[in-house]
This record gives C-alpha cells, structure tokens and sequence, in this order.
C-alpha cells in the first residue's frame, strides 16, 4: 500500500509508507543501524523487533501500513543483521541492549515496542533492561527465557527450517501458512504485498535479503543460539542501494 502525501489532524505531513521510506543510518557504540520510519511523526511511535531469519522487510506492508495511518513506525535491523553493521550477540540480553542504544540513538524518550518470534524476547529485554523507555510492550509469537520446552526447535520447525526453498523467501509459505490450498494462497498474497512489482519503489535488488541462521545446532533459548545472520553474498547484495 502506498499513499500520496496528506496532512493527519495535527497538521503533520505523512509521506512514505512501508514500500516507499528510505533506508536511513544511525550509528552508535561502533554499530550502523540501519532503519526505516514512517506514518504520523507525533506521539510515542511503535518500534518493531523482526523474528527469525527476518530483516526489517519481512513485515507485512498490510500490518505495518496499517499501524502507520495512527502512529508513526520504525522498522530496523539489528546489529549484524543485513545491512546492519556489528555482530549478532550470542545472547537476548545483548540484543535488547543493542536495541537501546538504536533507540536512544534517534533521541527517542519513550517509545512502544513489538516483538515478533526471537524479536519478542529482545523486546522484552528491551523492557527489563529499560523500563524508563518502554511504555507499552507488544509480545506475538514468542515466549519467555527458560519456558518449558523452549530451549530447542522442535521436529516439525527443524524441518521447516531446515529444507531448502527456491526462491527462498518461499520458507515463508511453509512456517506461517498452513499447507491447504486456501494457507498457500493466502500465503502468496502476503508475499506480493510484501515484495515490490517490478517498476515498484523499492526494487528485489534493494531489498532486504533473508537472513540467514548462523549457527546450525537449533538452539534458541539460553544463549541465543541459532541467531540472525547473513551469508557474504547476501550481505553484499543488501548494501547495493547504500551504495548508490
């Protein structure tokens, strides 16, 4: 979804959405965090922590579009992840704390945060390490440090996660949408709202690309084992619009 520029009821003026904002940089304690914000620039904005082998382009523009006509949105990798410089730490704790130091990075006071999968638990590190920063937290799809049953994939999501898919953003169909012809086809929607058209704003080659798992024993519980990260060629596919 992409809009044209409108004045919202505080008179400020909106003018990108989740497939036209630019790619923007901040750095801080030597990390290059690279981010995306947009929607209504007043009020506390929504900061959202991406899940598993995901980079700030695996939102669904139909989710975050949305959120954006009310609020403003910011969407980033982090540290380590696709165009994100530094490292992915081995551990929640670190990257929650990565997270922060983005935050406060943009001068940002307070904010909301959503966490999505490992996003949810860096989110809420996010919460116990910085209260002060955090007003509401938004937890999908995840679970807390040492829960039963958490501190391994499963059979089924080993699987999953384990085969190869061509394209690979097709890992998508098979982890979040159920194999009936009816999951499938909602699936392939969710993957043209989130990839760009062809003569689109934001072109295959400027995308974000899958992230990819940097350790392969399965672990995702403590540390943070199984974290994000990018092969060389993807990493050097991802910085071709920075370069530009």
């Amino acid at each position: 979804m992409i809009w044209n520029p409108t004045k919202d009821r505080a008179g400020a003026m909106t003018q990108h959405a989740h497939q036209t904002a630019p790619t923007q940089f901040v750095e801080v304690n030597g990390i290059r965090f690279a981010y995306r914000r947009f929607g209504k620039a007043n009020g506390v904005p929504l900061v959202f922590n991406q899940h598993y082998l995901g980079t700030m382009d695996y939102w669904d523009p139909a989710v975050t579009d949305g959120l954006a006509r009310d609020r403003e949105v910011i969407l980033f990798n982090n540290a380590g992840v696709s165009s994100s410089s530094g490292t992915v730490p081995t551990t929640f704790e670190h990257m929650g704390a990565n997270a922060i130091a983005f935050i406060k990075a943009l001068g940002l006071k307070q904010v909301d945060v959503l966490g999505f999968s490992i996003g949810g638990m860096v989110a809420q590190e996010i919460t116990l390490q910085a209260p002060d920063l955090v007003r509401t937290l938004i937890v999908d799809g995840t679970g807390p440090r040492g829960g039963q049953g958490m501190e391994a994939l499963t059979q089924a999501a080993g699987r999953l996660f384990g085969a190869a898919y061509d394209p690979p953003e097709h890992v998508w169909l098979a982890v979040k949408f159920s194999p009936s012809a009816a999951g499938q086809a909602a699936g392939r929607e969710f993957l043209k709202r989130n990839a760009s058209s062809a003569g689109g704003p934001r072109s295959r080659g400027e995308r974000q690309g899958v992230a990819r798992p940097g350790r392969s024993d399965g672990q995702v519980g403590r540390p943070a084992k199984g974290v994000l990260r990018l092969s060389e060629d993807d990493q050097t596919a991802n910085t071709r619009r920075e370069r530009q």
